[in-house]
């Protein structure tokens, strides 16, 4: 196909043979990311002619896990993706393109907060607050005057590893940054300043396309700077109930996740894996790293049962959307894993003693 990156075939582990002690202390240090965006990217190459089987086998899991949105990819697995995705597509700004494309719903709840946050520059903190549920990625926001920075500083093992797939990384939150601007506020907002720590491409015409600056490269810092008042504009899906809903529950997720209880752990998966519908109990098991059969043992311990703690997360999560406008009662349904109304009709009836509409008319 005439790429020269990467130097490998589809399928050879280079990470792990390569550097060996640094994959044992990736392992140690427990770096993971969702599934869904890994899932994308390994699509990427899919997409332009790679076998599904032949993806998953170099990047390490099976095409089922890969399809699991509620699953999490470790960081060796992450490159791997990354590496098949460049390597199909020879695209040198794939990072940048992805990252158009990318919105808050790919981190779940937290994109959900971020939603009905007030204003842009709260969605952010927000953001950071909690977004160690659902990656270990570094970072954070400062004001500085007129100014307002968002720092992403790339993991250090993963720019060691593999420099070329960190570059892209980087790239990709740039873009993904000024598309939830975009999708948050409904208008475009650019950055006066990038700053990054990888190296000046030959062509830079396609940061300039998107990011409508050209980085500074080579740099110790890693981050983009909007003008404060940019960064101050109201959000279109501004919602204070349900913003305090969310919030209550990522922080209950947030402060369980260090518990001794199994049942809090359950939980705090459930809430962090919560995208598209609520992770079953096969699931949050493979997450855990046991079966099924010991997960429900351990729950009966503690006067437990996996159905109940979904339950809770369920309701809580039923009459926070129940208040959102412009969410019918069947799609409601949909996010929280219900195939069919009627039937989240009745479990709400159980929850609440009420319908899901004299619910929102009393609300």
């Amino acid at each position: 196909m005439g790429q020269k990156w990467p130097p490998f075939f589809p399928g050879t582990a280079v990470i792990c043979d390569r550097k060996r002690t640094a994959c044992d202390t990736m392992e140690r240090n427990g770096f993971w990311a969702s599934m869904p965006l890994v899932r994308n990217i390994a699509l990427v190459a899919v997409r332009r002619g790679a076998a599904l089987e032949s993806v998953c086998q170099a990047i390490g899991l099976s095409p089922e896990a890969l399809e699991n949105p509620e699953a999490i990819a470790r960081l060796d697995q992450c490159i791997k993706a990354w590496e098949q995705a460049l390597y199909y597509t020879g695209d040198p700004f794939l990072g940048l393109h992805l990252g158009e494309a990318t919105s808050p719903g790919l981190v779940g709840m937290v994109g959900y907060f971020m939603e009905s946050s007030p204003g842009l520059c709260t969605a952010f903190r927000n953001l950071v607050e909690f977004k160690k549920l659902f990656d270990s990625a570094s970072s954070w926001v400062e004001e500085r005057g007129e100014a307002f920075f968002y720092h992403m500083e790339p993991d250090p093992l993963w720019k060691e590893l593999s420099p070329e797939t960190a570059r892209h990384v980087f790239d990709h939150g740039l873009s993904a940054i000024l598309n939830f601007i975009k999708l948050l506020t409904g208008k475009a907002i650019y950055p006066v300043l990038v700053v990054s720590p990888f190296p000046r491409p030959e062509d830079t015409r396609e940061y300039l396309r998107v990011l409508k600056t050209e980085p500074l490269f080579n740099q110790d810092g890693a981050f983009i700077e909007f003008r404060l008042r940019d960064i101050q504009a109201p959000l279109i899906g501004h919602n204070p109930v349900l913003n305090s809903i969310f919030k209550s529950l990522l922080e209950e997720a947030l402060a369980k996740a260090n518990a001794s209880s199994f049942s809090n752990e359950v939980r705090r998966v459930i809430l962090q894996k919560f995208g598209s519908s609520i992770p079953q109990l096969p699931q949050v098991a493979e997450l855990l790293h046991i079966t099924p059969r010991t997960l429900q043992r351990r729950l009966k311990e503690e006067g437990a049962t996996f159905q109940r703690i979904v339950d809770s997360v369920k309701s809580e999560l039923a009459i926070g959307l129940l208040q959102k406008p412009g969410l019918t009662v069947s799609e409601i349904a949909w996010k929280l894993g219900y195939v069919e109304p009627n039937v989240f009709r009745r479990a709400f009836r159980k929850w609440t003693g009420k319908s899901p509409r004299a619910y929102r008319m009393g609300a």
